[in-house]
C-alpha cells in the first residue's frame, strides 16, 4: 500500500497535519502573551541556544524564545495566503465569466491579457516590487493574489464553456432570463465545485509563493516572527540550534501537505460518486 493510499484511507492524518499549524496560527496570538513579550532579546537569554529550561524550543539568533515566535508567526502565514487566494478568486472569477460570454472579441481580449500576466514569473514580480520600495504586507498579498488571476479565470471560463453548461445557458437565454439570473444563480452552482477544489489546491501555491518571498527577504521585515522569516534568519545556525529552523519549516510543510491530502481525498470521493 502506497503512502498516498494510506493517507487517503486515514483522513485523520491529513486533518492532524493541517490542524496543528492552523491551530498554532489561530490560537498562538492568544497563548503567546502568556509566555512574555515578543520583541527584543529575552533577559539573560543567549542567541541560538538549544532547548532547555525556560525555553522549550531554545532561542533564535536574536536571543528570542522560539516557541513564542512560532506562536506569533502563523497569523501572517495563514492570513496572507487566504487573503491572496481571495484576491485571485475575486478578480479571476468575473474575468472568466466575461470571457465565456457570447462576445468573441471580449473573450480574446481577456484571455490574451491573462496570457501576458501568466508570462511573468511570480518571484520576479515580487523582487521588482521590493526593489521599488513596496515591501508592505498588503502589497505582497495583493500582488501574490493577482498572480493567481490567470489560472482562476481560465478555470472559470473552461467550466462555463463546457458543452452541458452552454446548452443550459442558451436555453435560459431563449427563455428570456437576464445576465444576473444566468450567472449568479445557474452558473454559480455549476462553478462552485471546481472553484472550491481549485482553491484548496491553489492555497498551497500561494503559500509557497509568499513563503519564498519572505524567505528571500522580499516581504516582511527581518524582525517578523513569520515562519518563513524565522527559517531564513536562523538558517546559518541550523546545526547549532536546529529547532529554530525545523519547527517553523515543519509547520509550513504540514500546512501544505495536509491541505493537499484533503484535496486528493475530496477529489477521489467526487470521482467515485460521479
Amino acid at each position: 500500500m502506497s503512502v498516498r493510499t494510506l493517507w487517503r484511507r486515514r483522513p485523520w492524518i491529513a486533518l492532524a497535519l493541517l490542524g496543528v499549524p492552523v491551530l498554532a496560527a489561530v490560537l498562538g496570538p492568544l497563548l503567546g502573551p502568556l509566555l512574555g513579550p515578543l520583541a527584543g532579546q529575552d533577559q539573560g537569554a543567549l542567541p541560538s541556544q538549544p532547548p532547555g529550561a525556560g525555553h522549550p524550543l531554545g532561542t533564535d539568533v536574536l536571543g528570542r524564545d522560539v516557541l513564542r515566535l512560532v506562536l506569533h508567526g502563523g497569523g501572517s502565514v495563514l492570513g496572507g495566503a487566504l487573503g491572496a487566494l481571495l484576491v485571485g478568486l475575486a478578480v479571476g472569477t468575473p474575468l472568466g465569466l466575461l470571457a465565456s460570454g457570447p462576445r468573441r472579441g471580449l473573450d480574446e481580449t481577456v484571455m490574451r491579457g491573462m496570457d501576458l500576466l501568466l508570462a511573468f514569473p511570480g518571484l520576479l514580480v515580487l523582487m521588482t516590487l521590493a526593489a521599488l520600495g513596496h515591501r508592505e504586507w498588503y502589497w505582497l498579498v495583493t500582488v501574490a493574489g493577482l498572480l493567481q488571476v490567470p489560472a482562476v479565470a481560465r478555470l472559470v471560463r473552461g467550466a462555463a464553456l463546457a458543452p452541458g453548461t452552454r446548452t443550459v445557458v442558451e436555453a435560459l437565454r431563449m427563455q428570456g432570463h437576464g445576465w444576473a439570473y444566468i450567472h449568479l444563480r445557474h452558473l454559480a452552482r455549476e462553478l462552485a465545485a471546481p472553484l472550491a477544489t481549485d482553491a484548496a489546491g491553489r492555497f498551497s501555491v500561494v503559500l509557497y509563493l509568499l513563503a519564498s518571498a519572505n524567505f528571500l527577504g522580499l516581504g516582511l521585515p527581518a524582525s517578523s516572527p513569520d515562519w518563513a522569516v524565522l527559517i531564513e534568519r536562523n538558517s546559518d545556525a541550523l546545526f547549532v540550534q536546529p529547532a529554530a529552523v525545523l519547527v517553523p519549516a515543519g509547520l509550513l510543510t504540514a500546512l501544505c501537505v495536509g491541505g493537499n491530502l484533503l484535496v486528493d481525498r475530496a477529489l477521489a470521493r467526487h470521482r467515485s460518486s460521479a
